[in-house]
């Protein structure tokens, strides 16, 4: 709620329309009641099956993502009437989730290739910051794995190959002021209000560190590297600042990821 609020102030500050920020509002509390009312459900565990259907599901959509028009050759959205979701953002923390689960049924051939596939759609996109956001917290999850050690570190050259071709053919969007470039936003209200901006953006990922559920350590020390390898991309490319910035699809990622986090943590 802090990194939500700040960002809202600074665009308040700058005129942006209510139409944009009340979003962000919107998705925090709408999104905060969904996940309050997850928690208080009385979930089984899924079966295995679900994870690949879920992934599959996924994978769909990463697909659809092409069919949108996109912008400058940028294929990253699907368009729900006058919402469009960065299909990344949204689901990439589910993926997380949904691979980690069949590491642990023993489906490694089967991980690794949905691994190199989404990689692959990442870097098509193109979208540098979540193929390295992703392949990086994934590779966390593939290290714990004690064989196919040969597969392991083709998959990860891979990997490395990609994250550097990416980086250096970076896709051509201008920067929006409220989605990019709220840090300069917030920087406009006064120094103060900066440094807590930056202080709220990293305490996002800091619960998935310092206080790992029990049963998941790996998982969740693979999902606070990709939120923070997310918030730290956005300084040096032109990628959303994920919950300061205008955009739902941070939110439901987040609140996805942290409500695994909590139920876990039960």
């Amino acid at each position: 709620m802090p990194t939500m609020i700040i960002g809202v102030l600074a665009m308040i500050n700058n005129q942006v329309s209510p139409s944009i920020y009340g979003q962000n509002i919107l998705i925090a509390i709408v999104g905060g009641i969904i996940s309050f009312l997850v928690l208080f459900r009385d979930l089984k565990s899924p079966k295995k099956k679900t994870n690949i259907i879920v992934i599959t599901c996924i994978l769909i959509l990463f697909l659809l993502t092409f069919l949108d028009k996109g912008l400058h050759d940028v294929h990253r959205w699907i368009a729900i009437g006058p919402l469009r979701f960065n299909i990344a953002l949204v689901f990439v923390p589910l993926l997380i989730i949904q691979l980690s689960s069949l590491i642990k049924s023993k489906r490694f051939c089967v991980t690794f290739g949905f691994a190199l596939f989404f990689t692959v759609f990442l870097f098509f996109h193109p979208d540098a910051s979540q193929l390295t956001a992703f392949t990086i917290s994934i590779s966390i999850l593939l290290l714990n794995i004690k064989k196919n050690k040969n597969i392991q570190i083709l998959l990860l050259s891979v990997f490395i190959l990609l994250i550097i071709f990416s980086w250096s053919h970076l896709d051509q969007l201008a920067p929006v002021s409220y989605v990019e470039d709220i840090l300069s936003l917030v920087k406009e209200m006064g120094i103060g209000w900066l440094v807590i901006g930056l202080i709220s953006l990293f305490i996002l990922p800091m619960p998935f560190f310092l206080f790992p559920p029990t049963n998941a350590k790996p998982l969740s020390l693979s999902l606070g590297v990709y939120f923070l390898i997310s918030i730290l991309s956005s300084f040096f490319g032109n990628f959303p600042v994920p919950i300061m910035g205008y955009g739902t699809s941070p939110f439901i990622g987040y609140l996805i990821a942290i409500t695994w986090y909590v139920d876990n943590k039960k």
